[in-house]
């Protein structure tokens, strides 16, 4: 029988961290997740604890969220493809940045009463664990933490964030001609072609498709499948220039501005829908009591002062007795 309950739970030094963190010594920066597979030794608490008992492996941390104020939402993976042997996740333990001792435990996971099994890298079936440590952090403003680059986003936190950025799909020629030498590769191409494409920012997100009947012509260049965005247009590597302009099409993620992405070959821009708190399309309801003109123009449908003073009569001589 477990000596704690299941949960998280709080360090001596993660509690002085916080005090640090409030001084303005330094910024709230986790590290890394440590997982376990023993119990928690006689005498030990998890407020002392600075290991996680029989450690087997980091996990890795997959995003850091603020579910409610005064607190931090850790969320944490354990992928089975790296587990060398089976084994019953116990304790998790997230560590902190400390200018003073380095790296020290933050927050301990319980997890003895109901440990969960992770199977091993020869397994038939494949496992992805998903663990949420919820640590204090009281009045810290920013915290920031390790992300692993091979954490695994999930469908749902995928479909979250593309409703949250806008799309822009259009068609796009490029020429053989106006191909200069290339200096952002490294060498790996050797030669570069902008082309030119209204309201596109280098924050945007592309994603070029070249079409069927022209992949000959761009694999006879060798033409990268990696695409740049830059202010106002996208970039485009090959180690030759083509023989022959090259149709494809363009998908940009993150669009920001109302106004409609175009270029050569024309242009659809997808606006997301409006939220409370996100710009985005809205449709007017039919009989809610607004228009809309041909030009855009919204406007409230209102009774002109002829209808009003007509109805205000209609009304008066149906009460007269």
């Amino acid at each position: 029988m477990a000596k704690l309950e299941d949960g998280c739970y709080g360090s001596l030094k993660g509690i002085a961290l916080i005090a640090k963190v409030l001084a303005g010594r330094c910024q709230m920066h986790y590290t890394r997740v440590a997982a376990g597979k023993g119990a928690i030794p006689e005498g030990q608490s998890p407020k002392t604890l600075s290991v996680p008992p029989e450690y087997v492996m980091d996990a890795q941390i997959s995003s850091v969220s603020n579910p409610v104020d005064g607190e931090c939402q850790v969320s944490v993976q354990i992928n089975s493809a790296y587990v060398k042997d089976g084994f019953y996740v116990t304790w998790l333990i997230l560590y902190a940045e400390d200018p003073d001792e380095g790296e020290v435990p933050y927050t301990a996971l319980c997890l003895e009463n109901e440990p969960e099994w992770i199977r091993p890298s020869s397994s038939i079936v494949g496992k992805l664990a998903h663990f949420d440590i919820i640590a204090a952090v009281g009045d810290v403003d920013t915290v920031s933490a390790s992300v692993s680059p091979d954490a695994l986003v999930t469908h749902k936190e995928l479909s979250e964030l593309l409703r949250g950025l806008g799309t822009a799909r259009l068609d796009v020629t490029i020429p053989a001609t106006g191909w200069a030498p290339d200096d952002d590769t490294g060498g790996a191409y050797q030669l570069r072609c902008d082309i030119a494409i209204d309201n596109v920012t280098d924050r945007m997100i592309p994603t070029l498709t070249i079409w069927p009947e022209y992949t000959e012509a761009a694999g006879a260049c060798r033409m990268s499948s990696a695409v740049r965005t830059v202010q106002g247009g996208i970039r485009v590597y090959a180690q030759t220039a083509p023989l022959e302009a090259i149709q494809g099409s363009l998908t940009l993620t993150g669009v920001s501005d109302l106004g409609e992405v175009s270029g050569e070959g024309g242009g659809v821009y997808a606006l997301p829908i409006a939220t409370a708190t996100r710009l985005g399309a809205v449709r007017i309801k039919e009989g809610s009591g607004l228009i809309v003109d041909d030009s855009g123009n919204l406007a409230i449908d209102a009774a002109s002062e002829q209808e009003i003073a007509d109805a205000l009569s209609g009304s008066a001589a149906g009460t007269t007795k």
